[in-house]
């Protein structure tokens, strides 16, 4: 009995360990979705809790089927959250700032020679 308990564990580790060396050998690649989306996981993570309690508080007040429920808590959440970091956090300089992501990058006009000259 304690041999198969730690032969058992000896499994999952190494079955964990596999799938590991799999992912980091074939799940090395980049594209636009994950640049975004590595992007919207702070203030993602930030805005979750407080919409969740928010569209739930109103959500559970409908006494409907415990799936439905969560099915629309789910979906609704995500849409507000993911319309504010689009169109509010993404956009606005000092959002991004507030939450923890680099300022936006605006071009500043190049000063010409004419323009620096006194006279």
């Amino acid at each position: 009995m304690l041999l198969m308990s730690f032969l058992r564990g000896i499994l999952c580790w190494s079955c964990l360990v596999a799938l590991f060396g799999f992912a980091s050998r074939h799940l090395r690649f980049t594209n636009s979705f994950l640049k975004y989306a590595n992007e919207a996981v702070l203030p993602f993570y930030i805005l979750h809790q407080v919409v969740i309690l928010c569209v739930g508080f109103y959500v559970l007040r409908l006494r409907t089927h415990l799936w439905l429920e969560y099915l629309i808590i789910t979906s609704v959440s995500f849409a507000i959250i993911m319309s504010l970091y689009e169109l509010l956090i993404r956009r606005l300089n000092i959002l991004r700032i507030l939450f923890g992501m680099k300022p936006l990058h605006r071009l500043r006009p190049v000063r010409t020679v004419e323009a620096m000259s006194p006279g």
